[in-house]
């Protein structure tokens, strides 16, 4: 792990934020790299202004930016500020014999988006080992829910043959770079699996069998709603997962009532009115909810 003390010097050298985490190569070795290797320090500052805090840093730290940069925090609209993301970044800032890339986000748009996966980007980050900074407790809760969902993702999706926790943890890793153009370019090919096998130990502690979810699914106090539950309960057993206190199926209820309605979750939906649970706007997290999580 990178020099802890220097990392929070950097931060600590930028105006203030509310919540600060390192990740990457840079900040937790990886399988692949040598001690000669020196990959930059990747940092994620939250902030509660966006632009409010680039133009106090653009008087801080001036070296942060160049001239195109400058002007574009000065002048540019808080849209385009955040663009697609909600992060903007700043790269190849030398500063104590290390190179640093930051991104800044707002903790509202953080927040929101690892609650929600209305932008993947960041929520995919969160899921793979993190090193807080300066942490908050709003962004820790909400990243509990990110890892949960992501968990659920990566069990359902493995096929039966594909069943140790290594295979869950790459699916886990690999999510955030489906579709990313650069994994056959420009990426180091094993980026995925360097990533699982140099930080297995802390994806163990994240995902592992005695994290706070597989103790929810395990506890029969906790009353389980679902659609489907039954494929939700066999793919557990798949990766030795026992769920328990499982009360109601919304597909065993929907055709209990009314046998020749098709089978399918947003027809059912619509059928029976149930509009705080309508797909029209649902994003995945809110399916995930639906269909497993407590």
């Amino acid at each position: 792990m990178e020099n802890t003390q220097n990392i929070k010097m950097f931060v600590k050298n930028r105006p203030k934020v509310v919540a600060a985490y390192g990740y990457g190569s840079g900040i937790f070795k990886q399988s692949g790299y040598t001690d000669k290797d020196k990959p930059q320090i990747d940092l994620i500052l939250v902030v509660d202004d966006l632009k409010k805090w680039h133009l106090e840093n653009i008087k801080k730290n001036p070296r942060d930016y160049s001239f195109t940069g400058k002007l574009f925090f000065k002048y540019a609209s808080v849209s385009k500020l955040k663009g697609l993301t909600g992060i903007t970044y700043l790269s190849n800032i030398k500063e104590d014999g290390s190179i640093y890339k930051y991104g800044t986000i707002e903790k509202n748009d953080l927040v929101s988006y690892l609650e929600t996966w209305n932008s993947f980007y960041l929520p995919g980050r969160f899921q793979k080992r993190i090193l807080p900074i300066i942490d908050s407790k709003e962004i820790e809760v909400a990243n509990e829910k990110n890892r949960n969902a992501v968990l659920l993702v990566a069990l359902l999706t493995l096929p039966m043959n594909r069943n140790k926790l290594i295979d869950v943890y790459t699916g886990i890793c690999g999510l955030s770079y489906l579709g990313d153009t650069r994994m056959k370019f420009a990426e180091n090919p094993r980026k995925v699996l360097n990533i699982v096998e140099g930080s297995y130990d802390s994806l163990n502690e994240i995902y592992g069998k005695e994290c706070p979810y597989f103790k929810i699914l395990k506890d029969e106090k906790i009353e389980k709603y679902g659609y489907d539950i039954k494929k939700c309960i066999n793919a557990c057993r798949w990766h030795g997962l026992e769920v328990k206190g499982y009360t109601f199926d919304l597909q065993l209820a929907s055709y209990i009532l009314n046998p020749s309605l098709k089978d399918e979750i947003k027809i059912v939906c619509d059928y029976y009115q149930y509009f705080d649970l309508h797909l029209h706007n649902c994003n995945f997290l809110q399916l995930l909810h639906l269909y497993h999580m407590p």
